[in-house]
């Protein structure tokens, strides 16, 4: 199991080697000496580009009903603590008892930004690493049932929202290869690899009235408790490059990862996708 400490080394040793001051595409001039002799050199250029991804993440709903309220963070405890019970209880004027919670709960589209590099190992092909970060919302409604008399059928019924919020950090290495055709400045490409992202839990709370009530274990609270981890997977995309000049490009494109999730009970696999721009930078 990787350690959240080296997916963190990692990720900036990433950002770091991205974000140097180097032009967007260029060429390193690497001269290899043979028998000493300066008249007999070799150049050799190694080519790389870098760059940063803007975009929107869709993820899977399945992980989702981590926020629901009924599992180990299970909103009637916490709103059955004395000091909640009371607040909420002079809020809606009466007592009341949970009725049902959302058991089809779904991820909102997310931004997603990240940056790239790809070190060229051939014409076509280059070795790719990225690191991209999104941050996940999930809203959905539960009910109460309030004691109080009703003459007509759920008049006693109310829904109040639910929310969840979730940060996904994932570095991707693979393989790029682009389709270049003479002539043209539009090229396909294509990308694929090995995926690590790590999932962490920012929000899990209920609004009743004009106030927000976490619904996170309390123990877990006290002791700082993580519910959440590392996943592995592999992804692939693919996408179109516009070159613009000698040295900077854009490019457009689309991607999926099937994935591990690590949160709670949720330790499977999962299929994410995303829309992405790239600008790539110039000195």
């Amino acid at each position: 199991m990787i350690s959240e400490a080296l997916f963190r080394h990692i990720s900036m040793m990433l950002i770091l080697v991205f974000s140097s001051v180097l032009p967007a595409e260029g060429r390193f001039s690497v001269a290899l000496n043979r028998e000493q002799n300066d008249e007999d050199t070799e150049v050799r250029a190694i080519r790389y580009t870098y760059g940063i991804n803007v975009g929107s993440y869709f993820a899977n709903d399945g992980t989702a009903n981590y926020y629901n309220g009924s599992g180990r963070h299970s909103l009637e405890s916490a709103i059955n603590r004395q000091h909640n019970y009371n607040r909420i209880r002079e809020s809606i004027g009466y007592d009341f008892e949970l009725h049902a919670l959302p058991m089809d709960m779904a991820y909102n589209p997310a931004m997603m930004v990240g940056v790239f590099g790809t070190l060229m190992v051939g014409e076509r092909t280059g070795i790719h690493g990225e690191f991209n970060y999104t941050r996940l919302r999930t809203e959905d409604y539960f009910s109460l049932k309030l004691d109080r008399p009703s003459f007509i059928e759920g008049d006693n019924i109310y829904l109040y929202p639910l929310r969840g919020s979730e940060e996904r950090s994932e570095i991707r290495l693979g393989l790029q290869h682009t389709a270049e055709t003479e002539g043209s400045s539009v090229h396909p490409f294509f990308e694929t690899g090995l995926s690590l992202i790590n999932t962490r839990v920012r929000e899990n709370s209920a609004r009743i009235g004009n106030s927000s009530y976490s619904i996170r274990n309390i123990s877990d609270t006290y002791y700082d408790f993580r519910d959440d981890g590392i996943g592995y997977g592999g992804y692939a995309s693919l996408g179109l490059r516009l070159d613009i000049g000698d040295s900077y490009a854009l490019s457009i494109g689309a991607g999926s990862s099937f994935i591990n999730i690590n949160l709670g009970d949720y330790d499977g696999f999962y299929l994410n996708y995303s829309l992405f721009a790239r600008i790539f930078l110039t000195q």
